[in-house]
């Protein structure tokens, strides 16, 4: 498919990765940016078209909401609260959600079973977005994977369940390391990126106080392996579920080979086997 100029495609046909028992994984999220609309047009009207589009099971939620912005800093997980005054579309078991702004819609799950699932839940909340605010097109698709890497150690030594490349230099005898954080820089194609972030933390960066309400939060450390993908195009192409989805999966595609090159074979019979706490 060729938008504004630029190529890119689907590839439905690639075999799925492993689904781990004991998968690390924290969050999923997706954020699809536009140019913006009238605030006015956000009424709560507009929120209940979209709830509807979305299906049963759904409800908005019109307390005050935050939103919470997780990094590592040091070593120690970081949280940053930023109050909001729009309203959510959550799920009733409070495992999903989607948030519909201005001038962006995003889309937040805790219960991740699969890409084929969460592209399906993107598409069919931009379909609706589509057809309630008609934005005038799309700025920005990003992809983001959170996961919280455990490990059946009180004090583990990441070197010896993760890529060497994730890990902090050695320093001289007169230095003690306490902790480290990284970020590596890749260009996936043209005007497409993703930015890993990585370190180790003394507990979740995803915050359990968080609007989600999360199963089986790790306990200790974590190893924290943060994949932001995402699309930046040059120009602003026409605003629909198609190129939304398709740009999703081209986001998605490399994420799954670059974790498990990360993880060492140990640490994914930990995955397989449930052998955290």
């Amino acid at each position: 498919m060729s938008t504004c100029g630029y190529t890119f495609g689907m590839m439905f046909g690639m075999p799925p990765g492993e689904v781990f028992s004991n998968a690390p994984l924290a969050l999923v999220a997706a954020e699809v940016r536009f140019p913006p609309v009238s605030e006015a047009s956000l009424a709560m009207s507009t929120y209940r078209r979209i709830k509807e589009a979305l299906g049963s099971g759904w409800v908005i939620h019109n307390a005050a909401t935050q939103t919470i912005e997780a990094s590592l800093d040091a070593a120690r997980p970081r949280t940053a609260i930023r109050s909001e005054k729009y309203s959510r579309i959550t799920s009733r078991e409070r495992t999903r959600i989607v948030t519909v702004k201005p001038d962006n819609l995003i889309v937040e799950v805790v219960d991740y079973v699969g890409f084929p699932d969460f592209r399906e839940l993107l598409m069919l909340t931009s379909r609706a977005v589509q057809n309630v605010l008609s934005p005038d097109g799309i700025v920005r698709v990003g992809l983001r994977y959170i996961n919280e890497v455990s490990v059946p150690e009180k004090s583990p030594k990441w070197e010896d369940w993760l890529d060497s490349s994730l890990m902090a230099s050695e320093p001289p005898p007169e230095l003690t390391l306490t902790g480290w954080s990284g970020e590596a820089h890749y260009e996936l194609a043209t005007e497409r990126f993703m930015v890993l972030r990585h370190g180790p933390s003394i507990g979740p960066v995803v915050s359990p106080q968080g609007p989600l309400r999360r199963a089986g939060i790790p306990r200790g450390p974590v190893f924290v392996l943060d994949f932001d993908s995402f699309w930046q195009p040059h120009c602003i192409p026409e605003f629909t579920k198609q190129i939304i989805g398709e740009v999703a999966t081209d986001l998605h595609r490399p994420l799954r080979g670059l974790f498990d090159k990360l993880c060492k074979p140990r640490l994914i019979e930990v995955f397989r086997k449930g052998q955290v706490r």
